[in-house]
């Protein structure tokens, strides 16, 4: 069976809040025996759609589900199409996005 591979894609690393979602995600993922790669954003949402753009169109391994909480005010409706284009599985954090009904049914 193919091990899953997860990106976590958080605004920071530098509060205890966001410290705190990346270790519960790097305990999860040990406990479940998936890989994980986490990046930070440093509160730019320019920057985190570029990097989760990297992960989805770059020439590697892509991940199975990239699970995100967003580094400003939108949930990236364009990026979200292109992971789900590519059977990336997508997940908002904290964030509600009214484009999801649309995902699911594609």
């Amino acid at each position: 069976m193919k091990k899953l591979n997860f990106l976590i894609s958080l605004t920071n690393d530098d509060n205890d809040y966001q410290q705190e979602q990346a270790s519960a995600a790097e305990k999860t993922a040990r406990r479940l025996g998936v890989d994980l790669k986490i990046i930070h954003a440093n509160n730019d949402a320019v920057t985190q759609s570029q990097q989760l753009l990297q992960y989805i169109q770059g020439s590697g391994a892509r991940p199975d589900a990239i699970v995100f909480e967003p580094a400003g005010g939108t949930g990236f409706p364009q990026v979200a199409r292109a992971a789900t284009s590519a059977d990336i599985g997508w997940v908002i954090l904290n964030h509600d996005a009214d484009y999801v009904h649309k995902l699911r049914q594609n």
